[in-house]
């Protein structure tokens, strides 16, 4: 048959310059559906030199001089007792997931379905998903007398005769050898460096079949940008999200499920769990809670060394950070203009012993070389801190391209402008994302006794060994934090600033409880006034 063509999607044979662009087509169509990575594309590549390979009815769709969809058959068995009759079977069926919504999966199927029929073949079984296939034909596999030799005859065991006989087979259906041969996990992920790194996920949402994983990368108030891929998707929440909490909607960093909506604004189903939430009180409503970011592994907090500078912020900020099971990771900018920075560096390492600090001038490019050891693709950092305190100039920096605006500084109070103006999320070439947020002249703390415990870890220890465990750490016999100061080994500042932020945290928690108490029962009562 000759190549056909249609909307300029052009269905043909693969040849061997398109082993790479079809295997990574593949790789990108099944990462992360049915669970962390995927292995669809070594498959393709052993499939190729196998026996049961079938190469004169698979082929590949090609749009515009790429790869973007490819279906491999390959012979495939029925055995009933000492009987054994050939069928065929297909696997992978990929689509480039940029180009869904296109026909490209049906185009493939209906070609090949022609060629198979025309080469005289039985007909087909697989396993795939029970509410795509059917549109072209596929009858369920239940009832039909055949089975799947491992999984007997669920929902996604799938049949599709194609000429007189196969309707009188019956027996178990066992795919090609080949397919076996793709299950090991070392082999796979040494296969995988071949292509471009994607970041494997392990959500409780995968088995995805029509609705798509994305990644919020953008929120404008009701309004929302999922990352899909290399698109930016405009979307809008599913209706039971509006009597959900605030912490229970989307933030920048998740990852969430939705369904495409090619005119318009998708539809955002559900937030996929989350490995870590940077949040704080909303400064203009104290107790509310403003939550930052989702799923950031290291959170950069970013001070200048100029008049900006300030160590209680940066210990509320770290704080916050080991609250949210965020690494903290203190960037001390403008070191050019500072002539004693290693007294900034230790002041700042003895706010925790889980904080690392690091101080840079993005300008000059000097101790760029010691923040490597952060990007290691997949890994997230969220940059937070001031304005002017040099985020968007370190992002452009890191990055090696202008991906933000930078804003001057005022001589006359050492502050910024806010050059950004909501939280984005950026995807680097080198398989790193960075999390940007507004400058935020203060922070402050609630529901965070974890997060301040973590950062004073040792005044905690101290506690533990005064001499009576209700100590109130004033004038009792035995305390072990008074001595601490006396003798030098605790700075009286630092008890203080401790002291300060428990009690902070204690009343914005306070707070938070009554308003979170209060909105619950507002909700409650709008249900019963409908």
């Amino acid at each position: 048959m000759n190549n056909t063509k249609s909307n300029s999607i052009i269905i043909r044979k693969e040849t061997k310059e398109d082993y790479y662009a079809t295997e990574l087509c593949t790789l990108r169509a099944f990462w992360n559906i049915h669970g962390p990575g995927c292995n669809e594309h070594l498959m393709i590549h052993k499939l190729r030199d196998s026996k049961d390979y079938l190469p004169e009815i698979s082929r590949v769709a090609e749009l515009d001089g790429q790869i973007v969809g490819v279906i491999m058959y390959h012979k495939a068995r029925i055995v009933d007792g000492d009987k054994e009759t050939e069928i065929i079977s297909f696997g992978p069926l990929a689509v480039e997931p940029t180009c869904f919504n296109m026909g490209i999966g049906g185009k493939l199927l209906k070609e090949t379905l022609a060629l198979a029929k025309e080469a005289g073949y039985l007909g087909i079984a697989i396993c795939g998903e029970p509410d795509y296939y059917p549109r072209y034909g596929f009858l369920r596999g239940k009832g039909s007398g055949l089975e799947h030799n491992l999984y007997g005859t669920p929902d996604p065991f799938m049949i599709y005769p194609l000429n007189d006989g196969f309707e009188n087979l019956r027996g178990k259906f066992y795919e090609a050898e080949v397919f076996e041969e793709c299950e090991d996990e070392e082999e796979i992920a040494e296969y995988t460096k071949k292509f471009p790194y994607y970041r494997p996920l392990k959500l409780s949402c995968q088995w995805l079949h029509a609705e798509k994983l994305g990644r919020i990368s953008e929120v404008q108030k009701n309004s929302y940008t999922i990352r899909f891929w290399e698109k930016e998707i405009p979307a809008k929440l599913k209706g039971s999200f509006y009597e959900a909490d605030a912490e229970a909607l989307p933030l920048v960093g998740d990852y969430v499920t939705f369904s495409y909506n090619p005119y318009g604004d998708s539809t955002i189903l559900t937030v996929c769990e989350r490995t870590s939430l940077l949040q704080r009180p909303d400064q203009a409503k104290t107790g509310v809670m403003q939550y930052m970011a989702a799923n950031a592994d290291y959170a950069f907090i970013v001070t200048s060394l100029n008049e900006d500078y300030s160590y209680n912020r940066i210990a509320r900020y770290v704080s916050v950070a080991l609250q949210g099971n965020v690494t903290p990771v203190v960037i001390l900018t403008k070191a050019d203009l500072c002539e004693d920075t290693e007294h900034y560096v230790e002041e700042v390492r003895n706010i925790s012993d889980k904080v690392q600090v690091h101080a840079i001038s993005a300008l000059y490019n000097t101790g760029m070389e010691e923040l490597k050891e952060y990007f290691i693709p997949g890994t997230t950092i969220c940059l937070v801190g001031s304005s002017g305190a040099g985020k968007s100039t370190l992002i452009n920096a890191l990055s090696g391209q202008e991906l933000m605006k930078t804003g001057e500084v005022r001589t006359s109070d050492s502050t910024g402008k806010h050059t950004t103006t909501c939280r984005r999320l950026f995807e680097l070439e080198n398989g790193v994302t960075i999390i940007d947020t507004p400058g935020m002249r203060e922070i402050g703390i609630a529901n965070s006794a974890e997060g301040v415990n973590e950062t004073f870890s040792d005044i905690e220890e101290l506690a533990c060994q005064c001499r009576f465990s209700n100590c109130r750490h004033d004038t009792e016999p035995g305390c072990a934090i008074r001595a601490a100061i006396e003798n030098g080994d605790l700075s009286q500042e630092r008890y203080d600033l401790y002291l300060s932020l428990t009690t902070e945290n204690e009343k914005n928690y306070a707070k938070k409880k009554e308003i979170s108490k209060w909105i619950k029962a507002e909700k409650k009562a709008g249900k019963r006034n409908r």
